[in-house]
């Protein structure tokens, strides 16, 4: 049940059934290019730097449960706490690398932070979706798709287990990028397993409800000219103290940068390929 938070905080393989999908949504011209995308996919993922391969990390909470951390891509990520599985803003697609999502287990929970194409894929969804799966989205997308879990600002979802998932914030506070994630649409999230708290911030500027997030041990902050940038990501990291800081979201950003823009702000920062 989603609540108000007050005081709180193949048959075929895979390219067969993505082709077969995007015949029926984006006809010929999609399709041309996909397989354009799908070229250049093979070229950039020979030439990962070594610092930012897609590994899994491992973290336990204090009373012993195990949380694998698994980034994808640019803002997507899975995450296994205790043997559920969590589908952060999956993204088949619309940004590269194209990925079918079809090697991946049915997820337990699926969240999406915001509409955009480097966000909200349905196909990924449907992929993704068992009997099972609770999809949370913003209200836009329900709108859209009339199924799922619709979280606001504010709002937060007990799914056992000690667990508790926190919608927040996400929105750009500058004049120049204020129309592209206006306040109160779009979502953040922090998921609270049995204390171990992670922020997935989504597309969002340094904004002040960042100084209501406490105890965050690992937190997903984006990069680019849309959302933060090297000034703002410091004062985030700053501000909400985690331990462990993953830029994402930040395309082709130096990661040298990223990496001296954070020094000495009292998080470790782990860079991974989520360009």
């Amino acid at each position: 049940m989603v609540q108000k938070a007050h005081d709180r905080l193949c048959g075929e393989n895979a390219c067969g059934l993505m082709l077969r999908y995007c015949r029926s949504r984006i006809g010929r011209a999609g399709i041309l290019m996909l397989a354009f995308l799908s070229m250049a996919v093979i070229v950039s993922c020979g030439s990962d730097e070594a610092g930012e391969k897609s590994r899994p990390d491992v973290f336990y909470t204090a009373r012993g449960k195990k949380i694998t951390i698994t980034p994808i891509k640019h803002a997507s990520l899975q995450i296994n706490y205790d043997g559920r599985e969590f589908e952060i803003d999956p993204v088949c697609s619309h940004v590269g690398p194209v990925l079918s999502y079809l090697d991946k287990p049915k997820a337990d929970f699926i969240l999406v932070t915001n509409k955009q194409l480097d966000h909200f894929d349905d196909y990924a969804i449907h992929v993704l979706t068992a009997p099972y799966t609770e999809l949370i989205i913003p209200k836009d997308i329900w709108y859209q798709m009339r199924i799922g879990n619709v979280m606001e600002n504010n709002m937060y979802m007990k799914i056992g287990g000690n667990s508790v998932i926190y919608c927040v914030p996400a929105y750009n506070i500058s004049k120049k990028n204020a129309k592209r994630h206006p306040k109160g649409l779009w979502n953040g999230y922090v998921l609270d397993f049995d204390g171990f708290r992670i922020y997935i911030a989504g597309d969002t500027e340094y904004i002040p409800e960042m100084k209501e997030l406490k105890n965050i041990s690992v937190a997903f902050l984006p990069v680019s000219r849309f959302t933060m940038d090297l000034k703002q990501l410091r004062q985030a990291v700053e501000t909400i103290k985690p331990k462990i800081v993953y830029p994402y979201h930040f395309y082709n950003a130096d990661t040298a940068q990223i990496r001296s823009a954070l020094s000495g702000a009292g998080a470790e920062v782990r860079i991974r390929y989520l360009r």
